[in-house]
């Protein structure tokens, strides 16, 4: 198998990074470089030096937290310079066993392929898939499928969970790599559709089986994101429009069924700065 590197996407959780760490180290081809973006910028190195794999990891620090993209981007620079044909992104509280590498590596066959994801399960309830692959509608929408196309071949989706996946890192250099814009979500959406783009696909191999839990997903963020990739991809407004209503809907009931009140006013705070174009960091995350 050809050598890879990996990136750890760490933010405040030394005991999740050295659980991803202890688990990269115990995979059938190991990784030729490791890089832990630290998020937080106060991670202490000595635990990641002292790790099985420390004499070849690199730590990155990025106290204003710059977001996934980011991260990533960095990765992928260094990956390329050592000439390092795959990368491999996690995040740090990303589970997996030791055949990770191996399944994903061999959707590679496959020329066309560009970026490959495993089978998530919710790491709380272990029997349930959270995402065997995104749908992205005509409109901008984009939601987990949880049921999978295929038991054992990999099969083409519109866009990956970007908790664990591995890319050709030549493709993602020809599409300039990821959009640093989008903050928190997005990012593997805007990916995946500019891959396709490009003429290379994106897909799930279930016969790899990894867990994560998913966090909060902030309502602002969550729209003014999807408003973004809607101008990106210049979607209509008569297209996106709609389905912004159907998310922000579905939201709202959930909220209420949940005794919660809805976050009209963050979702549409989050639809006019996506309509203004404004990107990146928020000076704070609303819900």
């Amino acid at each position: 198998m050809e050598q890879y590197a990996t990136v750890v996407i760490s933010y405040r959780r030394p005991d999740l990074l050295m659980t991803v760490l202890d688990a990269l180290a115990r995979q059938s081809s190991p990784p030729g470089h490791v890089i832990v973006v630290d998020n937080a910028g106060d991670l202490d190195e000595g635990i990641v030096a002292d790790a099985e794999l420390g004499d070849r990891c690199t730590v990155v620090r990025r106290p204003d937290n710059p977001g996934y993209s980011a991260a990533v981007n960095e990765a992928r620079a260094i990956a390329s310079r050592l000439g390092l044909p795959r990368l491999l992104v996690l995040t740090h509280d990303a589970l997996f066993d030791e055949h990770l590498v191996a399944d994903l590596a061999g959707a590679f066959a496959d020329p066309r392929v560009a970026a490959a994801a495993p089978l998530l399960r919710l790491a709380s309830d272990p029997a349930r898939v959270f995402s065997a692959g995104g749908r992205l509608t005509a409109g901008g929408r984009a939601w987990n499928s949880t049921v999978p196309a295929s038991a054992t071949q990999p099969y083409p989706v519109d866009w990956v969970d970007g908790a664990i996946v591995m890319y050709d890192t030549v493709a993602l250099d020809a599409i300039g790599g990821m959009d640093e814009r989008y903050f928190l979500y997005f990012e593997d959406v805007d990916t995946a559709w500019r891959l396709a783009r490009a003429g290379r696909s994106t897909v799930i191999v279930p016969t790899a089986v990894a867990y994560q839990q998913p966090g909060t997903h902030p309502l602002y963020l969550g729209i003014r994101n999807m408003t973004l990739f809607a101008r990106v991809a210049g979607i209509p407004r008569w297209r996106s429009a709609p389905a912004v209503m159907r998310r922000v809907a579905e939201e709202a009931t959930w909220a209420v069924l949940h005794g919660r009140r809805p976050a009209l006013g963050a979702a549409w705070r989050g639809w006019r700065d996506g309509r203004r174009g404004l990107s990146g960091h928020p000076p704070e995350v609303t819900t």
